[in-house]
């Protein structure tokens, strides 16, 4: 498995992609969305970021991710009310906190940010998932 996953405390999940964003990782990534929006309830999505440098993924890798969102994007906004990035990596968070909100509205259709920890990404996300009746989104 290339990503690691923590439902213990749902409605939030605690997500990790790991290393490397390749195929093997994009395409379980993919599915466990799949399945999250079967379930038809609010949820809010705690990512892990362990990396300590940024590699950037295949190009095609990309393009099938973001091909993805695109057809489903609509669903994701209804069920997911947040995604929150922890980063540890003071540099890289320095970089993505200004733009994660706004590329996450426009990937997901749903609130995102960065934070240097978890504690205080899941404060944000459990605010976020007070702000609409669990998976009756709009």
């Amino acid at each position: 498995m290339a990503i690691t996953k923590d439902e213990s405390a749902w409605p939030i999940i605690s997500l990790s992609l790991g290393e490397a964003f390749d195929q093997e990782t994009v395409e379980e990534y993919i599915a466990y969305w799949e399945e999250l929006l079967a379930r038809r309830s609010a949820f809010g999505l705690l990512m892990v970021h362990s990396a300590e440098k940024n590699t950037r993924p295949e190009r095609a890798v990309t393009q099938l991710y973001m091909n993805w969102c695109k057809m489903n994007k609509r669903e994701i906004a209804q069920y997911c009310s947040g995604i929150a990035v922890v980063m540890q990596n003071a540099k890289l968070l320095a970089v993505y906190k200004p733009v994660t909100a706004l590329s996450t509205k426009r990937t997901y259709g749903c609130p995102g940010g960065a934070f240097s920890g978890e504690a205080e990404a899941i404060r944000w996300l459990e605010e976020q998932l007070t702000k609409a009746p669990s998976g009756m989104k709009t």
